[in-house]
């Protein structure tokens, strides 16, 4: 089975709207900053994605070295929103 690049992009889009919605949807701060790595996850796809595909690029890597450092991103921005929701006082 053979993937092209117009459903890698249409994989990633959906992800990054998936998670948009999730964050636009939800009220309280930490069930909204849920939905903030499902978009880092499509941005990460994206980049995986266009690397792999890209004719002119000699290093295959370069996505997925983003994916993952995005990945990292989300994982340092869920903690620390977390750590501050945490920390909100009751109103």
């Amino acid at each position: 089975m053979s993937v092209s690049l117009v459903g890698v992009l249409f994989v990633a889009a959906g992800l990054t709207a998936l998670g948009a919605f999730i964050a636009a949807w939800k009220r309280e701060l930490t069930a909204a900053l849920g939905g903030l790595p499902v978009m880092f996850a499509g941005a990460g796809t994206a980049f995986a994605g266009v690397a792999r595909f890209s004719a002119a690029s000699g290093a295959l890597l370069i996505g997925q070295e983003m994916a993952v450092l995005l990945a990292i991103a989300a994982l340092a921005e869920v903690g620390l929103g977390v750590g501050l929701a945490g920390r909100e006082s009751p109103r």
